[in-house]
């Protein structure tokens, strides 16, 4: 769609206004300085969010229809304040001062409003719509009926034509049905729920860069940025390097990491971009395998192993795929929390089936659909091809039982 690609180009548009402000509050130093932050960070939040929109759209394209309708009318406007902007402090013909003087004058109390707070309407909006687009539950459709009609009124003002008749309703359900959050992408679901294990971090050491040295500014980085993600890939020129940036990740728990981990290689290995997945794509490192075997899972045959990591101990079960393209991609992940250590929680079936209670698996599968390993108790059978791998998985459990109780 033409107003998808408008999102990127405002964006674009809005980056260099704000180098034209950098420049003039540079230039004039103290004076004008805090109005000129003011109109800047507007100028910047803008560009972030419109790009935030473009990333969204190909996650939540059945949803996009739903927004057109409030692009169609912001970005209109968004386009005529930076270029009447542009005009005035992009023009060599004056100095700086008169630069931002006349712009001020020319744009600051349109409508009654002025320039930062046009701006802060348009990151209000833009805020709303990444809101509705990834059904965060913090959208508000009242707050964005107020600022739809508050930029339909600065379009009339602007001298802009009415925006298209809204072809889709521009409104959502507050509460998704049960079939809606059931139809979500794997990714969508995979960090709903608190992760079942509570395995604190033991150390707050600083995030780490593994890659060439790059400066915030390069990797396009937000002063002040909380929890932030920047992967690069260049396996396309067969030079088999991830680059990943974590800036200021902030998570204590080792379950949200591996969380992450799973759900990246999952989704490495299944698009169909990626040239090559190696093995420390899908193989996370510092855990040490316990038990590994074949099960058939849901009608396929995977690869069941259990990890236990090296520093905190924590157990999981790992299951993927087991042969083909897709080798090693992670099917499933489940924590093993404290309720192991009853009796009750491992079953013995039959020689090849065992049944776990209290088990939830993280699936990274569309296809796969853990239900049908789910009983009528709620436990979660495992079905091994062979019947010594199923003892072996008993023994490490019943083992560990058997010490505890001896301590």
């Amino acid at each position: 769609m033409e107003v998808l690609l408008g999102a990127w180009r405002e964006a674009l548009r809005a980056d260099r206004a704000g180098v034209e402000l950098v420049r003039i509050r540079a230039e004039l130093q103290h004076d004008f300085y805090d109005h000129i932050t003011a109109v800047l960070r507007g100028i910047e939040s803008t560009s972030r969010l419109l790009r935030d929109l473009y990333d969204l759209f190909p996650i939540y394209r059945s949803r996009v229809p739903m927004i057109v309708y409030y692009l169609d009318i912001t970005l209109p406007s968004i386009e005529k304040t930076i270029k009447l902007m542009m005009a005035y402090i992009d023009n060599e013909a004056f100095p700086a001062r008169t630069q931002w003087t006349l712009m001020v004058e020319r744009l600051g109390d349109q409508g009654g409003m002025s320039l930062p707070t046009r701006f802060v309407m348009y990151v209000d909006l833009l805020v709303q719509l990444v809101r509705l687009l990834s059904r965060s539950p913090l959208y508000d459709p009242t707050t964005l009926e107020l600022l739809r009609l508050r930029n339909l009124r600065l379009r009339q003002l602007q001298g802009l034509p009415a925006p298209p008749a809204s072809t889709v309703p521009h409104h959502a359900p507050m509460q998704p049905t049960e079939a809606d959050l059931e139809r979500r992408h794997w990714a969508e679901k995979i960090f709903d729920d608190q992760p079942h294990s509570a395995t604190s971090l033991r150390h707050r050491r600083e995030s780490m860069c593994f890659g060439p040295p790059m400066v915030d500014e390069m990797l396009g980085i937000i002063p002040g940025s909380t929890v932030l993600f920047k992967l690069f890939s260049q396996q396309c020129l067969n030079d088999h390097v991830v680059v990943a940036e974590f800036e200021s990740f902030k998570s204590n728990l080792v379950a949200e990491m591996v969380l992450f981990h799973c759900a990246f290689a999952a989704l490495k290995s299944r698009c169909p971009l990626t040239v090559n997945v190696t093995p420390e794509d899908v193989c996370l490192q510092g855990e040490k395998k316990l038990f590994q075997g074949k099960i058939i899972d849901d009608g396929f045959e995977h690869v069941l192993t259990v990890l236990q990591d090296f520093k905190c101990g924590g157990i999981r079960l790992h299951a993927a795929v087991r042969s083909g393209e897709l080798r090693k991609c992670p099917v499933w992940t489940a924590f093993i929390t404290y309720q192991s250590e009853s009796s009750k929680w491992l079953n013995r079936r039959s020689r090849h089936r065992i049944c776990l209670r209290d088990i939830h698996p993280y699936v990274f599968c569309q296809k796969y659909k853990k239900r049908h390993q789910m009983k009528k108790t709620g436990e979660f059978e495992l079905y091994f091809v062979v019947e010594d791998a199923a003892d072996a998985f008993q023994d490490i459990f019943t083992e560990d039982s058997n010490s505890a109780g001896e301590g």
